[in-house]
């Protein structure tokens, strides 16, 4: 039962640490902030062209590209931003597999 669950903590440590490794490539990540520079600037030279300028929805479109993009970013780094990923669980772990062992 030791050796199983020991090989199961093993592998679970194996998946954590491979996500971490697992990031979005940058080209993606240019990819999507050149499309939103792009959406905004059409958006801008249409608010320029016509004679009905709807500066609330702008404005909420432009907030809701950048959290997107921001969003995005933030979450392919899980250590660093304001969304973190925490470790506690595993360092929780870590004191039961010590307590335990003889």
């Amino acid at each position: 039962m030791y050796v199983q669950s020991l090989n199961e903590v093993i592998d679970v440590h194996s998946k954590r640490v491979a996500a971490f490794r697992n990031r979005v490539p940058e080209i993606v990540l240019l990819l999507l902030l050149a499309v939103g520079t792009l959406a905004m600037a059409v958006t801008g030279y249409r608010w320029a062209q016509g004679n009905r300028h709807h500066r609330l929805l702008t404005g909420i479109l432009s907030i809701l590209i950048a959290s997107v993009v921001l969003v995005i970013m933030d979450l392919d780094r899980p250590r660093r931003g304001l969304i973190r990923v925490s470790q506690q669980s595993m360092i929780d772990l870590r004191k039961s597999l010590n307590e335990s062992s003889p």
